[in-house]
């Protein structure tokens, strides 16, 4: 869902394109100088008097297209030229609010965030044999098997916030599973040796939480192609692989959909992956204020309170790029669970599935566990603390 800043700053780049292609300058439109407008900031315009006190920024049209400055499936399917992003307006053009994964239309601006490519091998040749009984495909995942159990669950990160939660999941004793996402909210890839993303990785691992994918870029997978699919998740298993040393076997599609009738359960089975989505949705990305985030919080209580800890078991779902679900939210499910005699665990305890399984060796494609996929918690520990990580690439 678009926020109301990515909103505005769309509309923005179709006027500017509609006065382009009718030959009207941004000034003569009424737009003021569109040299001054933020990419960063979501494009508030600086007003004349502070321009000279402004440091400088890059600007958000110096490098459109030659030819019209239209792109993508609004303008016939056209790319921008090398080094460009095509906006989810259709204008070429660079920075943020151009270049921003899902947004940016990737298959038309070769400088979109989605199409960075990790550093190292690619792993569609990784076998993918199957372990553990916890479905591969299907229609997903949705709820712990394990009665009395809670698996909390994070989407889009790691963010600016993951590690103020990882503070918070520690402090209370729980465990939880990270959806990560490389390359989203132009944040630079998380296997990037020059960002804090592999630190946070690698403290999620070493903390006892769970680590899965959710797709290199965040694309919606029912509307991109096969191959492209394949794509969100082998760059995904690269990052993971530059960083960890091997790459999940869990995921979370985004938008927590993925249809037989597009192909993506059978593209997600091929690559052996289990398809968790969840049966409490929190909606935090829509109540985004210390007000607002009551809403998210009745939701949970209203789950807990339509089941018992002796029967009822609960996947939900967060997001960590949200203030208000880190410092508040998070908080009041950890209470609320333990107070109704709930246990949290990660997504693979929860379904009984050994902590070996979560994970492929990108050598061998097997279970980084014994050959019986089981690890027990004490060695599960002891294995952490010895793992040592490849070197993970900027």
């Amino acid at each position: 869902m678009l926020s109301a800043g990515r909103l505005s700053s769309i509309l923005l780049q179709l006027t500017l394109l509609s006065a382009a292609q009718a030959g009207i300058s941004p000034n003569a439109a009424g737009l003021g100088d569109a040299g001054s407008l933020l990419p960063g900031s979501r494009f508030p315009l600086i007003p004349k008097d502070l321009a000279a006190r402004s440091p400088p920024i890059e600007p958000a049209f110096d490098r459109r297209q030659a030819a019209g400055d239209g792109c993508g499936s609004t303008a016939g399917n056209t790319s921008c030229g090398a080094g460009l992003c095509c906006s989810a307006a259709g204008l070429c053009g660079t920075g943020r609010d151009f270049c921003d994964a899902p947004d940016c239309q990737f298959e038309f601006g070769p400088a979109c965030d989605a199409n960075a490519v990790p550093s190292g091998a690619n792993t569609t040749s990784v076998p993918r044999p199957r372990f553990g009984s916890v479905l591969y495909g299907g229609g997903g995942v949705t709820v712990c098997s394990e009665p009395g159990t809670i698996a909390i669950t994070y989407d889009d990160g790691p963010y600016v916030y993951t590690s103020e939660l990882l503070d918070v999941l520690s402090a209370n004793g729980v465990p939880a599973t990270f959806f990560v996402t490389s390359v989203n909210l132009h944040k630079g890839g998380v296997d990037n040796a020059s960002t804090e993303w592999p630190g946070i990785l690698l403290r999620m691992r070493d903390d006892g939480h769970q680590i899965a994918s959710h797709t290199w870029s965040h694309q919606n997978l029912n509307d991109i192609t096969s191959s492209q699919r394949f794509d969100q998740m082998v760059k995904d298993e690269m990052a993971f692989r530059n960083v960890l040393g091997y790459f999940p076997t869990y995921m979370r599609p985004p938008y927590n959909t993925c249809l037989r009738t597009a192909g993506c359960v059978d593209d997600l089975e091929t690559l052996g992956y289990h398809i968790i989505k969840y049966n409490v949705d929190t909606l935090d990305y829509l109540n985004l204020t210390p007000d607002t985030i009551q809403n998210s919080k009745d939701i949970f209580s209203d789950a807990l309170a339509g089941g018992d800890s002796n029967s009822s078991a609960f996947i939900v779902g967060n997001h960590d790029i949200h203030p208000q679900t880190v410092s508040n939210l998070t908080q009041f499910i950890i209470d609320e669970g333990k107070a109704q005699g709930y246990t949290f665990k990660t997504v693979g305890d929860c379904l009984g599935d050994p902590e070996g399984n979560w994970y492929r060796d990108p050598a061998t494609g097997e279970a980084i566990g014994s050959s019986s996929g089981s690890i027990s918690s004490s060695s599960a520990a002891a294995k952490r603390a010895s793992r040592n990580p490849v070197a993970f690439l900027a």
